[in-house]
């Protein structure tokens, strides 16, 4: 049995364009700091076994949620610093 939590795969996403965009994707462990603040702040989203992987893509899709991770996103790297 595996169980993802939705809200990493969407921050790690949300994230590395961040980081690409922003030029800041070489340091592993500024990532893995980013990453874990981000997660720390945001609530956790797990679906059913019976959930459609339409379903799944709406919430890796949601651009409010997206948003809400590039917000904490940018106060984490601020926070960690460059």
């Amino acid at each position: 049995m595996t169980i993802q939590n939705y809200t990493e795969v969407l921050v790690a996403e949300v994230m590395m364009e961040y980081m690409k965009h922003y030029g800041l994707d070489g340091d592993e462990n500024r990532k893995a700091d980013v990453l874990a603040t981000v997660l720390n702040k945001l609530p956790q989203r797990y679906f059913l076994s019976t959930s459609s992987e339409g379903e799944k893509k709406a919430f890796l899709l949601d651009k409010q949620l997206r948003m809400k991770a590039l917000i904490e996103i940018a106060s984490a790297v601020a926070d960690i610093g460059k």
